[in-house]
């Protein structure tokens, strides 16, 4: 699995509650369409830590940085190098 994968997994099946793994796309919004909140951005961040064996320091929690999967993608690629 990608990064990509990983993240949209964990967001559909432990954020949406979506078992079925109803597909979200790279670019929607998760913030603005509601799919993620403050409390699920923590549970992300919480998961993406630990997943990926990286740390996001406080400059990074922004809320463009958790905007899409593809923003979150870039975030933990960024910090993977």
């Amino acid at each position: 699995m990608t990064t990509n994968d990983v993240i949209r997994d964990f967001i559909t099946k432990e954020i949406m509650h979506n078992p079925s793994g109803a597909l979200v796309g790279n670019d929607e919004p998760l913030i603005e369409s509601g799919i993620i909140d403050s409390l699920g951005i923590m549970t992300l961040l919480s998961f993406v830590e630990g997943e990926f064996s990286i740390e996001i320091p406080g400059d990074e929690l922004l809320p463009e940085n958790f905007s899409s999967i593809a923003a979150i993608t870039a975030l933990v690629e960024r910090r993977k190098a």
